[in-house]
């Protein structure tokens, strides 16, 4: 009787739970670099596949709150309680996008306004929001103070020529800033700003 030898092979199979794609709010793309991005509460570090996407493999709870560093060019994020049955089965991925902090590398043609939000001992406030008013743009203050506002997508609508100047408007006014801390009073300041340049602004409160 022929002898033969036999091998066992153990089979493992894996589910894809959750999928975690970072967008560049800036470009509306892929943002770029390896970014931290994690479960609250959970020691589980996720695969980034070549596409970009961070992977997380079988996880058994019902909901979980994705959290991702941006590193130096990106604000923190964190989407609270994602619920895995609320997302596709054969492609449960959720969009995470990211906010640019002033240190990010805008394009020489971006329309900016870079400034520094300071307390009355002239040192820079963390955590101040900011946005435009009656838009969609909302930003805020990185740990020294500074901030940067970006306009995106803009339209003939959105720019009156005024000399060798294009001024913005938004809902036919210069842009309005809003400026809130829980620690200070809001302020609103109509800003004049150029199309395809970059405003410089210093807030002090007192």
């Amino acid at each position: 009787m022929e002898k033969t030898d036999e091998i066992l092979i153990e089979s493992v199979s894996t589910k894809l739970s959750l999928g975690v794609y970072i967008i560049d709010d800036y470009s509306g793309m892929e943002a770029a670099g390896n970014f931290d991005v994690s479960i609250k509460g959970q020691n589980i570090n996720p695969i980034k596949n070549p596409s970009g996407y961070y992977l997380f493999l079988d996880l058994s709870g019902d909901h979980y709150d994705v959290q991702v560093n941006g590193g130096e060019h990106f604000f923190d994020e964190e989407i609270e309680k994602v619920r895995l049955e609320d997302l596709d089965i054969q492609n449960p991925i959720v969009n995470v996008v990211l906010c640019p902090k002033p240190s990010y590398k805008f394009p020489p043609s971006a329309t900016l306004i870079r400034g520094v939000v300071k307390n009355s001992q002239d040192k820079g406030i963390d955590g101040a929001l900011l946005g435009i008013k009656d838009s969609s743009i909302r930003t805020r203050t990185a740990q020294n103070g500074e901030f940067v506002i970006y306009f995106k997508g803009l339209n003939k609508d959105n720019v009156i020529r005024s000399g060798e100047k294009k001024l913005l408007r938004i809902n036919g006014i210069s842009p309005v800033l809003e400026i809130n801390h829980p620690d200070y009073r809001e302020k609103r300041m109509s800003i004049e700003v150029d199309e395809g340049r970059t405003t410089s602004l210093s807030v002090t409160y007192p």
